[in-house]
């Protein structure tokens, strides 16, 4: 799940490493933290990693 603005992990850096693990799926958390917004600058970062987490915990592969 990489971050839409982060620096670190970009976003066409990640899809180009997914794309080569069969059955894989990319997320993008957004936010405009960053990394940053694992300090909770943003309430909404966490939501979407939950619900990502989440929807992936209860898929059946």
């Amino acid at each position: 799940m990489p971050i839409n603005e982060d620096m670190f992990f970009p976003v066409r850096d990640c899809k180009a490493e997914q794309e080569m693990v069969p059955n894989s799926e990319l997320r993008v958390v957004e936010s405009v933290s960053g990394h940053l917004g694992l300090y909770g600058l943003e309430p909404e970062y966490m939501e979407q990693v939950d619900r990502h987490l989440g929807e992936l915990l209860d898929s059946t592969v």
